[in-house]
């Protein structure tokens, strides 16, 4: 098992990237979102990368895949993705183009014409994702496990919250406008998940 990766670019094209470590060389699958984020690195530049790491069957041989993150929230998030009925990694890393924050929000949002823009993700596809993570995503993507969190004051937590959400993509601006949202409902918050759950039920349509 593999869950990081650092070393050299030897390789690098818009779905993958080759890295050396240790002397071995590494081909590492690359959503769309990921290598948008890696667009400025060359080879010959350091990496760092999270892996998803898979064995993919055929009749005649198992293949390792590795798909490459740069950080465990989106790992988390793309392990939960995969968990949606006839979506393998394969898949999953060619559909996940846009920012996670961006599909994380459709997915919430129940917006199905938003998950159509991903590649492969037809009407019936996308709904099957709403249906299938709406009520996990915020959890899966987003937040530690209850084991792993600690109680802070209210105002680490939003500080906390705030740089969880600019690295999933969302600007300044952004952030200020969903922390806003939510008020003096974030005041009593003493742990970052809890301001994320605020955050995105404030964003869930209304019934």
């Amino acid at each position: 098992m593999i869950h990081s990766l650092r070393g050299t670019i030897l390789r690098k094209t818009r779905e993958a990237v080759v890295v050396e470590a240790g002397g071995v060389g590494y081909e590492v699958m690359l959503p769309g979102a990921v290598a948008a984020q890696l667009e400025t690195l060359r080879p010959g530049d350091e990496i760092a990368l999270v892996i998803s790491y898979h064995l993919i069957a055929t009749p005649s041989r198992i293949t390792p895949l590795l798909v490459g993150f740069t950080n465990d929230v989106e790992k988390e998030f793309f392990e939960q993705f995969i968990t949606v009925a006839g979506f393998g990694p394969k898949a999953a890393t060619r559909a996940l183009a846009l920012p996670f924050a961006r599909v994380a929000q459709a997915i919430i949002e129940g917006d199905d014409a938003a998950l159509t823009r991903l590649p492969g993700v037809g009407r019936k596809r996308a709904e099957d994702i709403i249906h299938q993570l709406r009520d996990k995503v915020t959890a899966a993507a987003f937040c530690r496990a209850p084991e792993m969190r600690a109680e802070v004051p209210a105002a680490a937590a939003l500080t906390e919250a705030a740089a969880i959400l600019a690295q999933l993509g969302y600007g300044r601006g952004e952030i200020d406008e969903m922390l806003a949202a939510i008020g003096e409902a974030a005041q009593t918050c003493e742990a970052a998940e809890e301001v994320l759950a605020l955050v995105y039920a404030a964003r869930r349509p209304k019934a």
